[in-house]
């Protein structure tokens, strides 16, 4: 039997950001500071918990419901990708092969990631 993977989490801080997002969004004017705060936040949420759905996606491990639920939330992503444009935010990734983070390990992986090669 397989243990159900617990994302629900996952889903609920990505969906907290969708929110602030809207939020910001509908603003007028913002507060010195306010995106590049919400930035921070949003391609933190981006890069942890949304790379990991993506990675669960990919891999089938997600139950029925669950996948239903990424499906909606990539949906949902895809509708903001104007507003996510607007305020230059990091865009997320929709397959895992693009969710790979580089190897920076060592002197190599650093002269890889900074594009030299010696």
């Amino acid at each position: 039997m397989t243990t159900p993977i617990g994302i629900d989490d996952d889903f609920q801080l990505i969906n907290e950001q969708i929110r602030a997002l809207k939020e910001l969004g509908a603003k007028n004017e913002l507060a010195e500071g306010e995106s590049y705060d919400f930035s921070i936040r949003w391609g933190a949420t981006l890069a942890g918990r949304f790379r990991r759905l993506v990675q669960y996606s990919a891999q089938g491990i997600l139950s029925e419901a669950d996948e239903r639920r990424f499906q909606s939330l990539c949906d949902e992503l895809r509708g903001l990708s104007e507003l996510i444009g607007r305020f230059d935010l990091a865009q997320p990734c929709w397959r895992a092969a693009d969710a790979k983070v580089p190897d920076t390990r060592g002197k190599r992986g650093l002269l890889r990631l900074l594009g030299r090669t010696n």
